[in-house]
């Protein structure tokens, strides 16, 4: 499989809305800009991914509201509670320079700027105000916030993020 037609993770549905079979899906960053009843999407769990179909989409409360051809009622939707919704890296709305995906983060080591390594990016957080990179390492878990004051470079060719060590961001 090419990188373009790789499966990334969006979302993560997270279980039933209302009783017409609408799942609510979490998103893994910013997806306002995606038009999800264009492209083709995968339901993707344990057991592989299987394509489905998104009819119609709305942004409520933090989340997306999902109406997922063939899913009729609660039960249906109920049972798809846990597993992400992906779509093929080449439909993903193309992003601003100096702007990443989650799932591009995750997996980064990152270091200080004197070269200290402090760990790799083992989830991003969204927090409302700026997004928080959970750092996993020599130091346990540290949380970065990705900010400008503090992330310096992103190297997404060696797969790395130099930041600021600012006060109180390592334990200590």
């Amino acid at each position: 499989m090419s990188r373009e037609e790789e499966l990334v993770p969006i979302a993560r549905i997270t279980g039933a809305h209302g009783i017409k079979g609408e799942v609510k899906a979490a998103p893994y960053g910013d997806l306002d800009d995606m038009d999800w009843e264009a492209v083709a999407v995968f339901l993707a769990g344990k057991g592989g991914a299987r394509p489905a179909r998104v009819t119609r989409a709305r942004r409520h409360k933090g989340v997306f509201i999902l109406e997922l051809d063939g899913v009729a009622d609660r039960n249906a939707a109920e049972a798809l509670a846990g597993l992400d919704v992906s779509v093929r890296r080449s439909d993903l709305p193309e992003t601003a320079e100096d702007e990443y995906y989650y799932f591009e983060l995750v997996g980064m080591d990152v270091y200080s700027e004197d070269s200290k390594r402090i760990g790799r990016v083992s989830d991003v957080m969204e927090t409302g105000s700026n997004d928080v990179l959970v750092v996993d390492g020599p130091y346990g878990e540290v949380l970065v916030p990705a900010i400008e004051q503090v992330i310096v470079r992103v190297d997404p060719d060696k797969k790395e993020i130099i930041i600021r060590l600012l006060e109180g961001i390592l334990p200590e």
